[in-house]
């Protein structure tokens, strides 16, 4: 467990912190925030302050098990370091995310929505980074069937989408301080480019190799 020892630093971390500031939270918090930052959702301060590090514990459980019981998981040795730079990556951003919701409650000024394009903007960049060198398994990766099916398929696949997760990301910082129906109208359009782009080139590709 020593090699996961980052996840349980962070996840100790979000409960420290949200031990701390229970006392000073009011009774209910905001927990939800619509495209163009306003509060939409609160929550009490129980579940608001501890609903972070469940989601924690419940991806770092996720990450950890993937390797373990995926039909492939002889392929995560190939790609081990790149695996753990990206489980690392998405947990940094939940922790951060926790953290921001607990200062806002504490009554300071947080700009969810500006703060969190940031975030995901840089976590798509540094996942583009890494998509190259994840090899074929059916927990990670752009999964399709024509991608399971051939590796040569998998490999080119993911090198789109690397660049398109890398330029996704670009956008998404770019534009996070752009007005909210716009800046949602782009990240459904990149969204949508990403998924689309890779499972239609998987399949064309496919169709000529076989």
């Amino acid at each position: 467990m020593k090699e996961y020892r980052y996840f349980w630093m962070v996840l100790t971390a979000a409960v420290i912190a949200s031990l701390a500031a229970l006392p000073y939270l009011p009774d209910q918090i905001a927990t939800h925030w619509g495209p163009d930052g306003t509060v939409d959702g609160y929550s009490s301060k129980w579940l608001g302050a501890f609903f972070g590090p469940g989601m924690l514990l419940f991806i770092c459980t996720i990450l950890i098990l993937a390797p373990k019981i995926d039909p492939r998981r002889q392929n995560y040795d190939k790609f081990k370091g790149s695996y753990k730079i990206i489980m690392y990556a998405t947990v940094t951003l939940v922790g951060i995310v926790h953290a921001l919701l607990l200062l806002n409650g504490l009554g300071y000024t947080v700009e969810m929505d500006i703060a969190v394009s940031l975030l995901i903007g840089l976590l798509f960049i540094i996942i583009g980074n890494f998509m190259p060198r994840i090899r074929p398994s059916y927990m990670i990766g752009l999964r399709t069937p024509w991608t399971i099916a051939d590796e040569h398929i998998w490999m080119k696949t993911h090198r789109t989408g690397g660049f398109l997760f890398i330029l996704a990301g670009v956008i998404f910082i770019l534009t996070m301080f752009f007005p909210s129906m716009i800046r949602l109208s782009i990240f459904i359009i990149v969204i949508l480019a990403i998924v689309l782009i890779p499972t239609v080139q998987s399949y064309l590709l496919y169709k000529k190799a076989h």
